[in-house]
């Protein structure tokens, strides 16, 4: 009996110990499934507030600042002018023969412009010729009978002022048959034409309008305060509204000592590099005259600017947070203004989406290059878990 008691409490208690190794298991397993689902809870709220955070930033987009050169000018409206221009008038009388010349062509000192007919000149140089070489030929025998005293000292200049009269008819002859041929007087373009086929012209009819392709200029009158700042040389900028996207290179030609004292100012010529190619007599143009330069300057987009009464800010974007810089602002020109704010270049300067902002705000850019992320532009997308980016 003893030993079977024995037996029997031996049997139960390895019965016992594999529950306690099976329940031991079990719960394992069961930390393990919780600890993983926990986690994958975790990651899907992750994944949801920054999903949230994305939905509720503001679409915008930038530009970064750069480093480049940038001018003070003085400001100026004009039209554009030529140096030299002159009309065309006929020196004889006659019809005309042919025109060669028409409105826009351009034309090199000496080219034919029009022909008058010249039958009657030609005509008139014949005669003037013959005349001329009988009265050369006339005073040569005369000459040679004068060595000889053979004729009196009356006879001999008699014969020599014929033979001058000869001669200034000739060359009034050829003159006038020249003059049926109208050249250019200088190289330019013809602006107008005045005068048809068949029209009788004389001395004072006006043939042709010429203007100088290489003397284009615009005139504008700068106030007196600036006439020692304005000096010969000084480098120039053009753009005319009916040339958008255009630019022309000017410099200032000549000034005008003179202050006008009804006006208080006085004239600035300014010279223009384009010979013709798209600027045009009579066209209104915006003249930018350059007093100085910064040539390593930080410059920012001009629509990048909010104004707030009289101050100016920008918003850059720094961890996908917008904030707002006031601007000390330098020079400008129609598309930049250089910043003297403490901006570093590089940054990422909103352009598109700043009105209205607040300073602090979540923004997201919506302009990155394709493949190229914000880290490129610098600008932190590192998100730290606690909403902050």
């Amino acid at each position: 009996m003893r030993h079977i008691l024995v037996l029997s409490l031996a049997v139960l208690w390895a019965c016992g110990g594999e529950d306690e190794a099976a329940t031991s298991g079990d719960g394992t397993a069961v930390a393990d499934s919780t600890a993983a689902d926990s986690t994958a809870v975790d990651s899907t709220m992750a994944d949801s507030a920054m999903a949230k955070r994305k939905a509720d930033a503001i679409p915008v987009e930038i530009a970064a600042a750069n480093i480049g050169s940038i001018s003070s000018y003085l400001v100026f409206n004009s039209t554009v002018e030529t140096e030299e221009s002159v009309q065309v008038f006929p020196q004889i009388s006659g019809l005309v023969e042919r025109i060669v010349a028409e409105e826009g062509d351009r034309v090199e000192v000496g080219d034919t412009l029009l022909t008058i007919e010249d039958d009657q000149l030609r005509i008139a140089y014949q005669e003037a010729k013959v005349n001329f070489e009988f009265q050369e030929t006339n005073f040569r025998r005369n000459e040679a009978m004068f060595k000889r005293k053979l004729i009196s000292d009356q006879d001999y200049d008699t014969k020599r002022f014929e033979l001058e009269q000869a001669r200034l008819r000739y060359d009034r002859a050829q003159l006038e048959l020249e003059h049926s041929v109208i050249v250019a007087p200088f190289s330019g373009v013809i602006t107008e034409r005045f005068v048809q086929v068949g029209a009788r012209v004389g001395s004072g009819t006006h043939l042709y309008d010429l203007i100088k392709l290489e003397d284009m200029i615009a005139r504008v009158f700068v106030p007196g305060q600036y006439l020692a700042v304005v000096a010969k040389k000084q480098q120039a900028v053009v753009e005319s509204d009916f040339l958008p996207g255009k630019t022309f290179e000017g410099w200032v030609k000549r000034i005008s000592p003179i202050v006008d004292p009804r006006s208080g100012t006085f004239k600035v010529t300014v010279g223009l590099r384009d010979r013709f190619e798209h600027l045009r007599p009579g066209l209104f143009v915006n003249v930018r005259i350059v007093t100085d330069t910064h040539e390593t300057a930080v410059l920012i987009p001009k629509q990048a600017i909010v104004y707030d009464g009289g101050d100016q800010y920008v918003f850059a974007v720094r961890d996908t947070i917008a904030q707002r810089i006031p601007l000390a602002a330098g020079y400008e020109d129609s598309r930049h203004i250089e910043a003297l704010t403490d901006i570093d270049v590089g940054t990422p300067i909103i352009v598109v989406g700043q009105n209205g902002l607040k300073d602090g705000a979540r923004v997201r850019i919506v302009n990155l290059p394709e493949g190229e992320g914000e880290e490129e532009l610098g600008v932190n997308t590192a998100d730290n878990g606690n909403g902050q980016g």
